[in-house]
């Protein structure tokens, strides 16, 4: 590859480029006046900057939190008083970052506001017309594009961090170089190392490789630099080319005041951007922007006074309000007051639960309902059903299945962190998704249980809605009872029924099943082929209900003036333990909640430009189809970690949504129940929605 600059001269003329974009630095010791006051709390460093009205700073202040971002933020606000004196008013204040909440209720600042708004007050500020802005941190990394001055798009990385400023981080320091210097001996490295854009551990073996095959120090870090762009351009934000980005593109965020990188990423686009000097501090800049838009006479903020009296303490605690069992934080702080984190709900905070219309939570209830006897007698015995995976699409099937037969139907607990260890020991590769993951802890429940027979069956197809071209479920739902079998020693203790069968074709399936239960429980076919009957009727009572109660949330959204959200997802992702309380915080934000299978079936099939062969997807693509006609709809579509079908999913989704004018936000989930990263996308997707409302 070729040099990141060819000599001095070139180097020296992109510096004077880029230090020209920089706000007026004032002296505070001599300063008098308003200012106004940002701060950026964020997950391991914290940047405060105090600005005059005109956007001059008084003050900056960027430095790692060391665990305990109040304590910083309270010795830096005592330290601001001291330099200010009575000169200086400050007569607006806002609060940014992972630790929003927290620094807010601390201080009393007058706003907080997501960090994907902070960071477009900030390029906006210094760019009027930009049109596309890449924010890389330490640990994530935030692009948004900009269209009539409003966030018209939001893309951030995932679990991965490979494009994040750590990265680089963490091989100077294997190196043996500090982040400073390691980036500097690659600026004029003569044959930069292509190392690609793979992840951290791939990344890891390329290095050694370049090593081994004798590259300098400086070629890997200039290839380094070089990767972290890659990984951006065409990982997180998947850019066909340069314009697909925008003409007008403001870099931020610590990573990109190495030169090397954004020289890397201007070289990658073959046109110039814009970094402001502060790029590291431009949430913090950005939130003092909007506190200066407040046009407030008076700042809540926390005088000095009140500063000398501050105390502040910590505890963590369990909260047992339901299932979900958040690990919540409480702060208490002087005067009594009080700020609860980690909850998913306003429950643990002592105020009343948002009753607005969750799907979710109706599904939910009505299915854990269907377990006992129903209108049979439970002669025949007592029939476990694991709740997990198609078990959310197909029970009010299969429960007037076995009702009718003369079953007992014994439903498995609910999921639980609990139940997933039971199964833990069992499950063979972790690479699956934490839904299946959980299906080991269904079935040793139902072991334990003492049922008579635990039905599971594998099926390759779904019912036939007639919106694909296919009905497959995915390999992991269609087959997971047989990696279950082979798994857990305990099912040998019980009778574990895994036919193999199809609801796509009534008739057949009514052949297969009465041969299967004759031959295996001697069951007379005539009593088969009736509750097979009586279960297609169950099934589509339930369809009925879901698109009929759905219609009335929607009916009551628009009667209050509510925003409607779709959560795409999968059958079992209404599943508290798998979504980890998604649905009351989406309610808790103002949302009416609906879910995809209660619209899809609004549209008529429709070509698309993937293999339209998954029910699930389908109801995905259809849902996303019907929101793009509703002006008060938008989507959210929810994905388990580890789903390799959904990284197609996801791209189809994205191109219906932004074709037909809409945002698409995505929620990926796995057993880690820390929804920061999730609140961020939703606060986004909202503050991108009223933008657009106000923007016409």
């Amino acid at each position: 590859m070729p040099p990141l600059f060819q000599n001095q001269e070139e180097y020296e003329a992109f510096l004077a480029r880029h230090n020209e974009i920089h706000p007026p630095m004032l002296d505070l010791a001599s300063y008098e006046g308003d200012a106004y006051l940002g701060i950026d709390a964020g997950s391991t460093t914290t940047k405060m900057v105090l600005i005059d009205p005109e956007g001059g700073i008084l003050y900056t202040y960027y430095h790692s939190n060391q665990g305990d971002p109040v304590a910083i933020v309270l010795e830096q606000l005592k330290k601001i008083y001291l330099s200010c004196g009575a000169r200086v008013k400050i007569k607006g204040s806002a609060v940014t970052g992972y630790g929003e909440e927290l620094i807010k209720n601390a201080f009393s600042c007058d706003l907080g506001l997501v960090e994907t708004i902070a960071h477009f007050n900030a390029a906006r500020h210094f760019a009027p017309d930009v049109d596309f802005i890449i924010d890389i941190g330490g640990q994530d990394m935030k692009c948004f594009k900009i269209r009539k001055g409003a966030v018209d798009s939001i893309m951030l990385n995932e679990a991965c961090s490979s494009g994040c400023g750590s990265f680089i981080e963490t091989f100077a320091k294997a190196l043996g170089y500090e982040i400073a210097e390691f980036s500097k001996i690659g600026l004029f490295a003569k044959r930069p190392v292509n190392l690609g854009s793979r992840c951290t551990v791939f990344m890891n073996s390329s290095v050694k490789q370049a090593q081994k095959d004798g590259a300098s120090v400086e070629d890997i870090s200039a290839g380094l630099s070089i990767s972290i762009v890659k990984n951006a351009v065409y990982k997180v934000i998947r850019a066909a080319n340069a314009d697909a980005l925008g003409k007008h593109i403001v870099v931020q965020g610590g990573t990109f005041l190495n030169d090397a990188v954004l020289r890397a990423f201007e070289l990658e686009l073959g046109r110039d951007v814009t970094r402001p000097t502060i790029a590291g501090i431009m949430g913090a800049f950005g939130a003092a922007l909007a506190a200066k838009n407040l046009g407030l006479a008076q700042s809540s903020l926390l005088s000095s006074e009140a500063l000398g009296n501050f105390t502040h303490s910590s505890k963590p605690v369990t909260c047992n309000l339901c299932t979900n069992h958040c690990s919540l934080t409480v702060n208490q702080f002087d005067g009594g007051r009080r700020f609860v984190s980690g909850n998913r709900c306003s429950r643990p905070t002592g105020k009343e639960k948002a009753e607005l219309p969750d799907l979710f939570a109706y599904k939910y209830k009505r299915l854990r309902a269907l377990q006992g006897r129903g209108e049979g007698t439970g002669a025949r015995g007592r029939i476990g059903l694991p709740f997990g995976l198609n078990t959310y699409e197909n029970l009010p099937f299969w429960f007037a299945f076995f009702t009718h037969m003369n079953f007992e139907v014994v439903l498995s607990p609910e999921s639980t962190r609990k139940l997933y260890l039971k199964g833990q020991h069992t499950i063979p590769s972790d690479t699956v998704c934490y839904p299946a993951k959980l299906m080991h802890g269904h079935v040793e429940a139902l072991v334990e249980e003492g049922v008579d027979a635990i039905f599971y069956p594998c099926m390759p197809y779904n019912f036939n809605e007639g919106i694909g071209d296919n009905n497959f479920n995915c390999p992991v739902v269609a087959y997971y009872p047989e990696l279950l079998a082979a798994n857990i020693p305990a099912l040998k203790q019980t009778k574990f029924l895994y036919p193999y069968f199809g609801l796509h074709r009534p008739k057949d399936f009514e052949k297969r099943a009465a041969k299967y239960f004759d031959a295996m429980l001697g069951i007379p076919r005539r009593e088969t082929v009736a509750a097979a009957r009586k279960a297609y009727e169950a099934y589509d009572a339930y369809k009925n209900d879901i698109r009929e109660v759905s219609r009335q949330y929607i009916e009551e959204a628009r009667q209050k003036g509510l925003p409607i959200l779709v959560v795409a997802g999968r059958p079992y992702h209404i599943d508290p333990e798998i979504n980890h309380g998604i649905n009351d915080l989406i309610t808790s934000l103002g949302f009416v909640l609906i879910t995809e299978d209660s619209v899809s079936y609004l549209m008529d099939r429709s070509p698309r430009r993937v293999l339209n062969q998954w029910t699930y997807h389908s109801r995905m693509y259809n849902a996303a189809r019907y929101v793009c006609t509703q002006s008060d709809m938008n989507l959210i579509q929810m994905v388990s970690f580890g789903c390799g079908i959904d990284a197609i999913t996801g791209d189809e989704v994205r191109s219906i949504l932004e074709a037909g004018g809409k945002l698409y936000t995505q929620l990926k989930i796995d057993d880690i129940n820390n929804l920061g990263a999730v609140k961020i996308r939703i606060r986004s997707l909202m503050a991108a929605i009223e933008a657009r409302r106000k923007g016409g």
